[in-house]
């Protein structure tokens, strides 16, 4: 989380970035604004000052690009935040949320990394 952090913080100048957020493994207090976390997982939230000059896409575009480039083992997804997106999606980072669990983290991996890659062959995207 800290590379990831970092990777935030260089790609968003310090005059545009309000605050970065890291939470890791933690329990939600509230679904509805908290996705749900396993013991091996984490979530940052970055949140723009009032009037930044770049637009938040293309801040998105930058740190999933430093990310995938960096830290390949990682999966990089992009909620754009607010409590409509939390309402509408039921309090899951997504409309639709595929989550996989289980004892074998290696054979939990495989299904999870069999699904992004037909999601990227579908949609163009993880």
């Amino acid at each position: 989380m800290k590379q990831v952090e970092q990777i935030i913080r260089e790609v968003i100048p310090k005059s545009e970035l309000q605050m970065v957020v890291s939470n890791i493994a933690s329990l939600p207090t509230s679904r509805s604004f908290t996705p749900r976390i396993r013991p091996h997982t984490a979530f940052v939230q970055a949140s723009l000052k009032e009037g930044h000059k770049v637009g938040s896409y293309e801040y998105m575009r930058r740190v999933r690009e430093q990310i995938q480039k960096q830290l390949p083992q990682l999966t990089v997804y992009f909620q754009s935040g607010g409590l409509v997106d939390a309402v509408l999606n039921l309090g899951l980072p997504a409309p639709i949320d595929i989550q996989v669990s289980g004892s074998d983290m290696d054979a939990a991996h495989a299904v999870a990394s069999r699904i992004a890659s037909l999601t990227k062959q579908l949609f163009g995207r993880q």
